[in-house]
């Protein structure tokens, strides 16, 4: 439930100097989908972090999540029948991701599931933690031992490589990215710099992950036992 405490390889990553994007057209939000499955919805909100479902649903909960925590893992793989499949379809409820990004491994995770935009976002989220005993162990090799051998490198290469070394590459794969639109998430400001921002203001305010917000409070639990009743008893269903 704690934050992972893996050592920053890339220690100029938080202030990485990145050109500022130019502003982007918005387009109107989605319209309810025909088949009314409103997890099939997701939208960018204007900070860069990703929301899936009905953006008038009733009970809007936000999620502090680190790609590296097993707790977060958990969660997924619990409430992901209720929640997903039945809370957000209805339309009753939405979700928002907002990964901290303490560390190496956390930061190439949430660039990857970024990367293949907001329509297959949840999905690559879902992946990620599905082979987290997958990918963390050879990453914390990786940091700890192989690293070393691009140091040279700049730190959103050390990234790049740390994700295609150890397997976050074949999730975004997965997803119907190729290895070139894969490399270009990794140079485009648009992408990195909202990932660095929303990790760097969570860590501001979040003691363990996952943590959940719901309407705009945190609710002081971190497990989908926990948070079940809660917003249930604010109208998810």
């Amino acid at each position: 439930m704690r934050r992972a405490l893996l050592a920053i390889v890339a220690t100029g990553i938080a202030s990485l100097a990145l050109a500022a994007p130019p502003p982007v057209k918005r387009t109107a939000q989605a319209a309810k989908p025909a088949a009314a499955d409103w997890s099939k919805v997701a939208r960018l909100t204007p900070a860069g972090s990703i929301v899936i479902g009905n953006p008038a649903a009733k009970v809007k909960i936000v999620e502090y999540l680190s790609f590296t925590c097993p707790h977060c893992a958990a969660f997924a793989k619990e409430s992901a029948a209720t929640l997903k499949g039945q809370m957000v379809r209805s339309g009753s409820t939405s979700l928002e991701f907002r990964p901290l990004t303490s560390n190496q491994l956390d930061l190439s995770a949430a660039i990857i599931a970024r990367c293949v935009g907001p329509t297959r976002y949840a999905a690559t989220v879902e992946a990620i933690f599905d082979r987290q005993q997958e990918w963390t162990p050879l990453g914390v090799n990786f940091v700890n031992r192989e690293l070393r051998r691009f140091a040279a490198e700049k730190p959103i290469e050390q990234l790049r490589i740390t994700a295609q070394s150890i397997g976050l590459n074949d999730i975004a794969k997965a997803q119907g990215l190729n290895d070139a639109q894969i490399k270009a998430c990794f140079a485009n400001p648009q992408i990195v710099n909202p990932v660095l921002k929303i990790g760097a203001e969570a860590s501001k305010i979040i003691e363990f992950t996952p943590t959940f917000y719901v309407g705009g409070r945190d609710t002081k639990v971190y497990d989908w036992p926990s948070l079940e009743p809660i917003i249930r008893a604010q109208g998810a269903k």
